[in-house]
C-alpha cells in the first residue's frame, strides 16, 4: 500500500479548521515549513534587531506629534516576507441561499463571522493586506523592505504580493495577471466612499499531487 500524500493530509487536515486564527496559524506555518522541507522560524528572543526570522516580530508605528504604537508580525523572515495571517467562516448553505446571501453582502456561515466567499471577506483580505503593508512600511530603516507579503486565511488560502525592487512602495499581486473590470475610483462621486478594487482570482489550497504549493513558496521560505 501506498504511504499517504503528506500534500494531500496537509490539505485535508487544515480545510476543516475555521475561525480559529489565533490557536491555528503558528501550527498551520510550522507544518507547512515542515512540508516545504525549509527550516522553521526560530524562537523570538529580547532584542527585537536580532529576531530576524520570528512569529510574532514587534514593530513600532510612528504618528504624528511624535506618538508611537506597537504592532507585531504575524510571521516575519527579513529580506523575504512580512506574513499576516486571519482565518474565516466556510460557507455551509444552500446554492440558492448562498447566492442570496452573497447578493446581499451577508453570508455568515456563524453568527459573527465572515465567510468565505462573501464580499466581506473579500473586504476583509483586501484590508489585511494593508495591515502586511503597514507592518512593512514601520520595520527599522536598518532593514531593507521584504519583496514578498503574504495573505493568508488559514487553511484556505495564500494571497501573494511582491515588489521586487524592494523599496516598499508597489507591492502588487504576484503573479501578475490582466486584473477584470472593476470600478474606478476616480469615477465614485466626490466624497463617496471608496470601494476595495475587486480582487485577483484565488486559488484554493492547490489539489493532491499538485507542485504549485512546492513551487510557489519554497522559493519565499529558503
Amino acid at each position: 500500500m501506498a504511504p499517504p500524500d503528506p500534500v494531500a493530509s496537509f490539505i485535508a487536515r487544515w480545510t476543516k479548521a475555521e475561525t480559529a486564527e489565533r490557536a491555528n496559524y503558528v501550527l498551520f506555518l510550522t507544518e507547512l515549513c515542515d512540508l516545504l522541507g525549509v527550516p522553521r522560524p526560530d524562537p523570538a528572543g529580547p532584542d527585537t534587531a536580532q529576531n530576524a526570522y520570528v512569529f510574532e516580530r514587534a514593530v513600532m508605528f510612528h504618528h504624528a506629534g511624535g506618538k508611537t504604537s506597537s504592532g507585531r508580525i504575524d510571521l516575519y523572515k527579513r529580506s523575504a516576507f512580512v506574513c499576516e495571517c486571519k482565518q474565516y467562516a466556510n460557507v455551509a448553505l444552500e446554492t440558492a441561499e448562498l447566492a442570496l446571501a452573497q447578493a446581499t453582502d451577508s453570508a455568515p456561515a456563524k453568527k459573527g463571522k465572515i465567510a468565505r466567499g462573501s464580499e466581506a471577506w473579500d473586504r476583509a483580505m483586501f484590508e489585511a493586506h494593508g495591515q502586511a503593508d503597514r507592518y512593512a512600511r514601520s520595520l527599522p530603516t536598518d532593514e531593507d523592505p521584504p519583496p514578498f507579503l503574504l495573505v493568508v486565511d488559514v487553511g484556505h488560502v495564500f494571497e501573494l504580493y511582491a515588489d521586487f525592487s524592494q523599496k516598499g512602495k508597489a507591492c502588487l499581486p504576484f503573479p501578475r495577471r490582466p486584473r477584470p473590470s472593476h470600478p474606478d475610483r476616480r469615477s465614485r462621486p466626490r466624497g463617496g466612499p471608496r470601494q476595495a478594487p475587486r480582487r485577483l482570482a484565488r486559488p484554493a489550497l492547490p489539489r493532491p499531487g499538485e507542485q504549485m504549493l512546492q513551487e510557489k513558496y519554497r522559493a519565499i521560505a529558503m
